[in-house]
């Protein structure tokens, strides 16, 4: 059973979100679900016509949808984007209950933190002396804050959360389940003797506004400077991004994606499942690295690049390859101007996959 629902007019709704409605303004719906398990009550969404064969079989009551794509005798909100209104839908069909403001009385707060009276901390938390929690912000149950950290305004700390020292976080952050915020960074020197010695990391970590990073992820300190988050990034599960690393505004970074230390990903890259990077490299503005891409030298600006090992686009290319049988995007080959190629052919030109090309789309 998830979350209950409260009911709502179409009207009231297309109000709300700011957008015109056709049909019955006064049919009310107390749900949402997908086509094809929708129910008289729900709301559903249709991002174009393309969609309309499973409309025709759904018992959806109202919908979302595009200008101009026919819903039948269907209610239905008007919106450019059906997708981003659907959302804010959801949000507003489904509140979220927010805790009482307080400390429990089982957390742990120093007498040199600083916790805003509007705040909530869980139970079993744990602040240590210099830590401050801003104005509105909730700490799930056992969140751990080391000495100094900071956290802004209206965030949100799921259970099992721990910044390290000094590490700052901005304001409507949201840090899901057992999320770790500046841990050391992996580095180790050889020392006389042949063995590893740890090299201290007395950096910092600072997370803009606006991020959101998923359960199970972890991002190092800085070895020295810090290391950044920008503001609007968000961050899925199980995802590591190592010491020194620069992330710009609005950076999307997928599951299980990682990053070696000093990598700069700058705005708007999107960085999807499984993709890797060395060190030390830079990601430009705009660029786009597919699923298991392992990048080793800096992306362009805009450039698209995807599968393992790292393919790039490249306008001008030769027909790509047309056989069923091609490994890269079998679906999608077929002739184009733009092409992917293998970025690592300049080291090895030998490579078959030098020969073989698919196109972007």
């Amino acid at each position: 059973m998830g979350t209950p629902a409260r009911e709502i007019s179409i009207s009231r709704l297309a109000e709300q979100l700011g957008c015109s409605f056709d049909g019955d303004g006064a049919y009310r719906v107390s749900g949402a679900a997908a086509l094809d398990d929708a129910g008289p009550r729900d709301l559903g969404f249709l991002r174009s016509g393309k969609w309309l064969g499973d409309l025709e079989s759904s018992r959806v009551g109202a919908l979302i949808a595009a200008p101009g794509v026919d819903v039948g005798d269907r209610p239905a909100i008007r919106s450019p984007n059906p997708g981003l209104h659907f959302g804010r839908a959801l949000a507003i069909l489904f509140p979220k209950s927010t805790p009482e403001p307080g400390v429990h009385p089982i957390a742990y707060v120093d007498p040199d933190a600083s916790v805003d009276p509007t705040a909530h901390v869980g139970a079993f938390c744990s602040l240590a002396a210099g830590c401050v929690v801003g104005p509105r912000s909730v700490l799930h149950p056992q969140v751990t804050l080391y000495p100094g950290a900071r956290v802004g305004a209206d965030c949100t700390l799921h259970a099992s959360v721990v910044l390290r020292e000094e590490v700052q976080i901005g304001d409507r952050v949201v840090l899901h389940g057992c999320v770790v915020l500046g841990g050391d960074g992996f580095g180790f020197t050889f020392d006389e003797e042949g063995g590893w010695e740890r090299t201290p990391h007395v950096g910092g970590l600072v997370v803009e506004d606006d991020v959101e990073i998923g359960a199970n992820s972890a991002i190092d300190r800085a070895v020295l400077g810090e290391t950044r988050i920008g503001r609007g990034t968000k961050i899925d599960g199980h995802v590591f991004i190592g010491h020194n690393c620069k992330l710009g505004e609005h950076v999307v970074m997928c599951g299980q994606a990682a990053l070696a230390g000093s990598v700069t990903l700058e705005r708007r890259v999107i960085f999807m499942a499984g993709a890797g990077s060395t060190g030390h490299v830079t990601i430009g503005e705009g660029a786009f690295v597919g699923g298991k891409a392992g990048i080793t030298d800096d992306v362009a600006a805009g450039a698209r690049v995807g599968a393992s090992p790292k393919w790039k686009r490249k306008a001008g290319c030769a027909p790509p390859c047309t056989s069923p049988a091609c490994p890269i995007w079998p679906s999608a080959c077929a002739p184009s101007r733009s092409t992917w190629v293998c970025g690592n052919s300049r080291r090895n030109p030998a490579s078959p996959h030098e020969r073989r090309s698919a196109p972007l789309s």
